[in-house]
């Protein structure tokens, strides 16, 4: 797409998320096409509606819609008129695969049996199967399992329950669908994608969150001044402003390079401006941020649950520290 095609697909899709409200939003993009989309121009697709995403805070997420499509398995991939597929991603705040597979295949079928446990986003529509990494001792197998209720505990994850992310453990029957090198290339793509995806969205809340402090302290006056025109609350801004900028440009350069760490890196530094906004902007608020009549919080609730998908900012730092420590780190963009 150039750049009056990406405009044009940009403003039409704001005006069909705005008007079919957070619990209609499936529906509403699948519709509009934007699955097709994202098979042919996935920056495009993934930037444009993980950026709407953060503004308008639906009930549910695309995250796995964009995980799986970077799998290329036609299996996974879902469409509006297939069976809705989640993903089990790792529990909040850690990178680390939680789910363990306690019986391996018995036949050559893959049948098995798999200890679940993480987080996955409920779809307002029926889901039908879940996508499960799961430890089979050191090695990583990529399982599925058919969706029940009755066979899993579900419980709200973090401090929104409107955001459809939802802790989900049990003991169930599945079957293998990769072992060995392949599950781990696998969900290598599937964390590099969410991580794409996730950094947009972080960085969409975070410059929601700082545009309405902005608005505060241009407006709001204090010993005869604006509260904006005080230096503490300047740098504090001005802060924030570098953090955004940094998350910005790290989010666009992770399309520039195919290593595993461009993503990472993506992620870490959208958790740390959004970090930021949260810190600054709810100080520079003051009273007005704590109430529930401000949008304030449902932005700095949201942000608390996806800075901590898939790794804090500070669990993937370390990451990187590492890598950069055994001497394994490519070079992400050219200076």
């Amino acid at each position: 797409m150039d750049t009056d095609e990406k405009d044009l697909f940009r403003t039409s899709l704001e005006k069909v998320a705005a008007s079919a409200g957070p619990d209609a939003w499936p529906a509403a993009v699948a519709d509009f096409g934007w699955h097709e989309l994202l098979e042919e121009d996935a920056e495009t697709a993934v930037s444009i509606l993980s950026d709407l995403q953060g503004r308008f805070l639906p009930h549910t997420s695309f995250v796995d819609d964009v995980a799986l499509a970077a799998t290329s398995r036609t299996d996974w991939n879902r469409h509006p008129e297939a069976p809705v597929t989640r993903t089990v991603f790792p529990g909040l705040g850690t990178a680390r695969v939680g789910s363990i597979l306690t019986g391996g295949p018995a036949t050559d079928s893959g049948d098995c049996t798999v200890a679940v446990a993480g987080v996955v986003s409920m779809d307002p529509r029926a889901t039908s199967s879940l996508l499960v990494p799961a430890l089979d001792g050191s090695a990583l197998a990529i399982v599925t399992v058919p969706f029940h209720d009755e066979d899993l505990t579900l419980e709200p994850a973090g401090i929104e329950p409107e955001s459809g992310w939802t802790r989900v453990a049990g003991t169930v029957a599945g079957k293998i669908v990769a072992t060995g090198a392949e599950a781990a290339d696998l969900w290598q793509a599937m964390r590099g994608a969410a991580y794409r995806a996730l950094a947009y969205e972080l960085n969409s809340i975070g410059r929601e969150m700082l545009a309405a402090t902005v608005e505060h302290v241009s407006s709001r006056k204090q010993f005869g001044r604006e509260l904006g025109s005080f230096q503490a609350v300047k740098h504090a801004l001005a802060d924030t402003r570098v953090w955004q900028e940094c998350a910005e440009l790290a989010a666009d350069a992770a399309w520039e390079s195919d290593t595993p760490q461009a993503p990472i890196l993506a992620k870490t530094l959208s958790g740390r401006f959004f970090r930021s906004a949260a810190e600054n902007c709810q100080q520079l608020l003051g009273g007005m941020g704590f109430t529930w009549e401000h949008s304030f919080h449902r932005y700095l609730r949201r942000g608390l649950i996806l800075e901590q998908l898939l790794g804090t900012s500070a669990e993937l730092r370390a990451e990187l520290g590492a890598t950069v420590k055994s001497g394994d780190m490519p070079v992400l963009a050219p200076l």
